[in-house]
């Protein structure tokens, strides 16, 4: 027992000293600094988008404020942003393809935080559905591009670094809703100029929750102020700012000396091709699962702030941090996986997780119809958690299994998440104002069940048609055993 223990002992110790040898290795390419360098720009741009996202839910009923909108109207901008992400997204493939990519990332992110910055600006109900669309068209080419670059970068290795680049899109979700929780709306009293928090109080003051979800009822005795003008701007200039490594590195691409540098940086690929009937069959069904996923994914945390001011009564403060909650089980589940997403298949990781979400939705049901703060509270985590892994999870499932991932393919995908976002919000919104606010639970529990089935399409798909054409595809050329060698004996060029 002793021995068989000390010889346990020495293989762990043997593939330690292994794994070092490998990291030290790569630290020491001049071609994985490179492309660690790069990523990190990705990462850090996609950071910036989440923190825009996770102000939307948070923000919609300040926005509605400074429009005069109810909640049926006000969720018109998530319509209005579905939209401007879809057109993005048909733009973004387009562009990916034919110009220049690391230009495209600079001019769509910058365009995506001078949008963000004026939002708040735009008190004309039309001018503000105009600035969603305008603001979600930048942020839906830069997404198209993003997502195929780290692919592209790391190729068959990208599992871990496309969870990685999804774990910053959350945890910019995470910090934004605290960041603007001190600037939401504040009620002012006219008669003694005191200032109280909006919606603290539900009894026993003269104004009640409903109040504040419908703003056009709010007098002029009584009003709410707003100064979401400078989160939203501190924003839109963090995000401007994300996108200069961008036209950095494209002014060092265009040199003739740094050109070779930046081919190397292309990962290995599975090369997967499929003929043009498979391959709209394959497009459609990923086109349905997606249009499921956004609808679930987007109006969980969209409308959950709206969900709990209504049906629990809560302040918007509150309703900020059950979002933040929401958030860092949603970034909790991406940072684990970024360790055991390479060790397991993702037929089954997704399963798992999609299983655990259609629970999580019937507990908030129950919570909501019982007013449990508790259960809410677990079963909201519960759903971000569970949602977590899924988007970047799928990609590298469909470049490892189903067909090479490009700019056009990637239009698809987030065209169809553009149709999910546009849908669900107006029948989400509609719902809870002329009916009740469970409908919230409701809508998204089923959405959830059929997320599911449609995932049980995909994996039918895999095994017994996808699995078939696959049995004799070739590999490309791998750039980056080739080149790095001589790149890490070169000067670096880039970095």
């Amino acid at each position: 027992m002793e021995t068989s223990a000390s010889v346990t002992s020495m293989a762990s110790e043997g593939e330690l000293d292994q794994t070092r040898r490998r990291w030290t290795n790569k630290l020491k390419s001049t071609l994985y600094r490179k492309k660690f360098l790069y990523t990190a720009c990705l990462l850090f741009g996609n950071f910036m988008s989440g923190w825009v996202n996770g102000q939307r839910g948070p923000s919609l009923l300040d926005l509605q404020i400074i429009t005069g909108t109810d909640l049926s109207q006000g969720s018109a901008f998530f319509t209005a942003a579905a939209i401007g992400s879809l057109v993005g997204a048909v733009a973004g493939g387009a562009i990916y393809d034919r110009f220049n990519k690391y230009l495209s990332l600079f001019i769509s992110m910058a365009g995506h935080g001078l949008t963000v910055a004026v939002i708040p600006l735009c008190s004309p109900y039309w001018l503000m559905i105009a600035m969603f669309v305008a603001h979600e068209f930048f942020l839906g080419i830069f997404k198209t591009g993003c997502n195929v670059e780290l692919v592209r970068v790391w190729g068959v290795e990208s599992k871990p670094y496309m969870q990685a680049l999804h774990f910053l899109w959350s945890l910019g979700g995470i910090i934004s809703p605290f960041v603007l929780e001190p600037f939401l709306a504040v009620r002012k009293d006219g008669d003694n100029n005191t200032t109280r928090s909006s919606v603290m109080e539900t009894q026993n003051r003269s104004y009640s929750v409903q109040e504040y979800v419908n703003a056009s009822n709010i007098s002029t005795e009584h009003h709410l102020q707003t100064r979401i003008i400078w989160p939203f701007l501190m924003t839109g200039l963090l995000t401007i700012l994300s996108s200069v490594p961008f036209l950095i590195v494209f002014l060092f691409a265009r040199q003739e000396k740094h050109k070779d540098a930046a081919k190397a940086l292309d990962g290995k690929r599975q090369g997967k091709m499929l003929p043009r009937k498979l391959l709209v069959l394959t497009l459609g069904l990923l086109g349905i699962f997606y249009f499921f996923l956004d609808e679930v994914e987007d109006s969980s945390v969209s409308f959950l702030t709206s969900y709990v001011v209504k049906q629990f009564k809560w302040t918007k403060v509150m309703g900020a941090r059950i979002t933040s909650a929401f958030w860092a089980a949603y970034a909790f589940g991406r940072l684990a996986a970024i360790v055991f997403i390479g060790y397991v298949s993702h037929m089954k990781i997704c399963g798992l997780f999609f299983s655990f979400l259609i629970l999580a939705q019937v507990g908030m049901i129950f919570a909501g119809m019982y007013l449990s703060n508790v259960f809410i509270w677990i079963t909201a985590c519960a759903v971000g958690f569970s949602i977590s892994i899924s988007f970047p999870a799928m990609l590298t499932w469909i470049e490892k299994d189903f067909v090479q991932l490009s700019g056009k393919i990637m239009s698809v995908i987030f065209i169809s998440v553009g149709l999910g976002g546009m849908v669900n919000p107006q029948i989400i919104g509609h719902l809870m104002q002329v009916s009740s606010p469970l409908w919230y639970n409701y809508v998204l529990t089923i959405e959830s069940v059929l997320l599911f089935l449609s995932f049980l399409m995909l994996v039918w798909l895999v095994k017994k048609v996808l699995s078939k054409h696959h049995s004799s595809y070739t590999i490309t050329e791998d750039p980056t055993i080739e080149n790095e060698e001589p790149l890490t004996e070169k000067p670096s060029t880039i970095s």
